[in-house]
C-alpha cells in the first residue's frame, strides 16, 4: 500500500513492482502499458524493462512547474520514439490556428465537407 498518496489508508492506491506489471501484461495478452496523468521529472519514465511507460502531455503544468512534456511516436513492431516538448518562453502566446498557413500547422481549420445527397431507393 502507498501510505504517502493514500494517507487515509482506504486501499485506493497501491505500489507494485515489475512482477505485477509482467503478470498483468501476460494475463491480458498485451505487450506494453502507456499511461499519463502524472508528471515525470523528465517528461517520460520507463519502468519494468520498458513495459510500462508514463508520460506527461502538459509542458509547464499548471503554469508553474517548468516541466517538459512528451509525446510518443509508435511505429510497427512497437518501435517507440519519444518526442520532448519544451514549455514556451514566459509570456509567449500560442499560435492562433486562424493565423497559420496550411504548411505551418497540420490542424489548420478547413472548410467542412458538404453533406452527400441522399438517394432514395425505389420500392
Amino acid at each position: 500500500m502507498n501510505t504517502v498518496r493514500d494517507p487515509q489508508k482506504q486501499n485506493n492506491i497501491m505500489c507494485y513492482g515489475p512482477d505485477i506489471v509482467d503478470k498483468f501484461l501476460k494475463q491480458n495478452q498485451i505487450s506494453m502499458i502507456v499511461r499519463s496523468h502524472q508528471n515525470p521529472v523528465d517528461a517520460i519514465d520507463k519502468f519494468s524493462a520498458n513495459q510500462l511507460i508514463t508520460i506527461t502531455s502538459t509542458p509547464n503544468y499548471a503554469g508553474n512547474c517548468g516541466n517538459n512534456a512528451c509525446m510518443l511516436i509508435i511505429q510497427k513492431k512497437l518501435v517507440i520514439s519519444p518526442k520532448i516538448i519544451q514549455p514556451a518562453a514566459q509570456g509567449t502566446a500560442w499560435q492562433q490556428i486562424s493565423d497559420a498557413t496550411e504548411g505551418e500547422n497540420s490542424s489548420v481549420r478547413r472548410p467542412t465537407t458538404p453533406p452527400r445527397e441522399r438517394t432514395i431507393a425505389a420500392n
